[in-house]
């Protein structure tokens, strides 16, 4: 009697329905909340692949947001993750401690360091710009004089003279006096005075109780917030630098966050596409245009940008969006637009793009991005490197809407896509791709917790912290193996890993009588995984049976036969860790079924 052992590894490959791509097909192998490990042994010389249920996220914060998540980051500089929530105008925290709300939804954070103090850069959907210092929070309340002008005196804390944790762009409050929304223009730290954009109102005043919002925003003349095109900022040798639609990539002034001139910037015009998405590469920043993209060097100019463009490195292949861009070590990852007529994934290495995306992922790509977002994330998990590309879809029409010839991100069908323009825009989740940078391989993930996931920065733990562009409950969740050990929930609800084969027919298209088929997978302390088989090409599917995953010898006997190919499914969903290698098939072939031994044995 023959023995099959067929791994239980394998690439993603789903085909489409008569031509068309759809978000969740039915067909074909499909890996859902898995992930793969590959150990080689270099004295024999041989390696395993193990398929296994990904790990589950834990609640790390509530706090207190009823909304949903545009965005987190996580950095050496604060002590806790840094994330945005609201659809409208966006409320920041830090850790569950609010730090303020800024206009527009919080799309993309960066952060620098200026004096080697970190600051965190934010770039809003109306294109403003707002910044959060390190220990901006710490104070919150303060005392002043005043009279009738724009600068407020002898500020306080605690009653010792000092403008510590004060910034330029914070918003100051008042019961009295001070005008709602009024803004610090200048501080004076030596003489302990601010500068409000908006005079004192109700005559002379000491002492008088104020309180700031710690978040900033950038106020001067000189930063560009109008333009359809809103990209993100990336800092750079102490400039920061942002691109906008009138074909601009502007600079602030050297070692400041605050200050812009009205000459810093230049063109990027290689291509006749308009910025919509920037990104550090080493020494080098990339412009992308929908169509293109340019690098340029700091040549350190005296006056104007610091840049100059290296033609050398462009490329004609462009960019989705600022959401649809990563970094992760030494490398990039984008979707590029349908210029030549579909989305992918592209993997940026020394300058050069190169797709990593199989088909069947481009075209749901490009049936997603027709009606919603696509929002890719960096991390480390399981030692690999991996991308998160998360599909959602939206049922809003944007006030963003840009054509072919002007602003535009082509689509696969019709030249328009939904940005993140709409103020009251909403997002439903599509699908989750996740991409092993380092195997080449492709799964799914069905969890509506992350859309966003960063990792913890420094420190000595592994550690990813995400938030959810969906979930409205404000929560910010962790992946956190110290903490949680091999947790395999996600925020107290099960979830099912499955694995579907494509169809086998162990080289022939007889019939095959399987006698048993045995899982080789670790032994758990509890837990059973189901197997099903589809004879009619994935239409329907019945249960075989269920492995006992208690048991050394995970076995399920009296399999039936088949003619043709047979497709196989395997789920998992107890509340356990799972791993395997392969599932191994005892069967003998027949013509038909009075070739059955058990038959002939009777």
């Amino acid at each position: 009697m023959p023995t099959q052992r067929v791994s239980l590894a394998g690439s993603f490959n789903q085909r489409t329905e008569a031509g068309e791509s759809i978000l969740i097909a039915s067909k074909d192998q499909r890996f859902l909340n898995c992930v793969f490990t590959v150990v080689q042994n270099p004295i024999t010389e041989t390696t395993k692949v193990y398929v296994e249920k990904r790990p589950g996220w834990s609640q790390d914060t509530l706090t207190g947001a009823a909304a949903a998540s545009t965005g987190i980051i996580k950095t050496d500089s604060f002590s806790s993750a840094i994330a945005a929530f609201g659809t409208t105008n966006a409320t920041l925290y830090e850790g569950s401690t609010s730090i303020g709300t800024i206009t527009g939804r919080a799309l993309y954070f960066t952060e620098t360091l200026i004096g080697n103090v970190g600051h965190i850069l934010i770039k809003s959907s109306d294109g403003t710009g707002w910044y959060y210092v390190a220990g901006a929070r710490d104070v919150t309340a303060y005392t002043a004089d005043g009279n009738n002008s724009t600068t407020i005196t002898d500020i306080k804390i605690a009653g010792a003279n000092s403008t510590a944790g004060l910034y330029i762009g914070q918003k100051l409050s008042a019961a009295t006096n001070i005008v709602a929304g009024s803004r610090i223009v200048s501080i004076d730290s030596g003489a302990f005075t601010a500068v409000l954009d908006t005079a004192t109102i109700d005559g002379a005043f000491a002492d008088l109780a104020i309180t700031k919002e710690p978040v900033a925003k950038i106020i001067d003349s000189d930063f560009v917030a109008s333009g359809t095109t809103v990209t993100a900022f990336v800092e750079m040798d102490g400039y920061q630098f942002y691109g906008n639609s009138d074909g601009y990539i502007y600079n602030s002034d050297l070692n400041s966050v605050t200050s812009y001139g009205s000459l810093s910037k230049l063109t990027a015009t290689m291509a006749p596409d308009p910025p919509n998405a920037l990104a550090r590469y080493k020494n080098t920043i990339i412009v992308f245009g929908t169509a293109s993209f340019e690098v340029f060097e700091n040549v350190g100019n005296a006056s104007g940008s610091p840049l100059q463009r290296m033609p050398q490195h462009s490329s004609r292949i462009g960019i989705q969006g600022q959401r649809s861009i990563v970094s992760l070590g030494d490398e990039i990852f984008y979707v590029s637009s349908s210029k030549y007529g579909e989305l992918s994934i592209q993997r940026l290495r020394d300058l050069k793009p190169q797709t990593v995306s199989p088909s069947t992922v481009n075209k749901i790509l490009g049936t997603a991005a027709n009606s919603g977002s696509i929002y890719l994330s960096g991390f480390q998990q399981g030692g690999y490197n991996c991308i998160s590309v998360v599909v959602l879809t939206s049922s809003e029409t944007s006030e963003f809407l840009l054509l072919e010839l002007g602003d535009n991100i082509l689509l696969e069908v019709g030249d328009d896509i939904i940005l993140e323009g709409s103020a009251n825009e909403t997002a439903v989740f599509g699908r989750m791709f996740v991409y092993n940078a380092d195997l080449n391989l492709w799964s799914e993930w069905d969890t509506q917790l992350v859309t966003f996931i960063t990792g913890a920065s420094g420190g000595t733990k592994n550690q990813l912290f995400g938030t959810s562009r969906i979930n409205t409950g404000g929560k910010i969740y962790t992946l956190n193996p110290d903490s949680d050990g091999e947790l395999s929930r996600d925020d107290g609800s099960s979830y099912t890993m499955e694995i579907r084969t494509s169809k086998l027919d162990f080289g022939t298209e007889d019939r095959k009588f399987i006698h048993s088929i045995r899982l080789v997978a670790d032994t758990q302390s509890t837990g059973t995984a189901t197997l099903e088989v589809s004879d009619d090409d994935y239409a329907s599917w019945r249960t075989l049976g269920t492995f006992d995953m208690t048991a050394k010898d995970k076995r399920i006997r009296v399999c039936g036969s088949h003619t043709g190919g047979r497709a196989y499914r395997l789920s998992h969903s107890a509340n356990t860790p799972f791993r395997a290698e392969a599932l191994e098939f005892d069967y003998t072939f027949g013509r038909s079924r009075a070739d059955d031994p058990r038959r002939k044995a009777q």
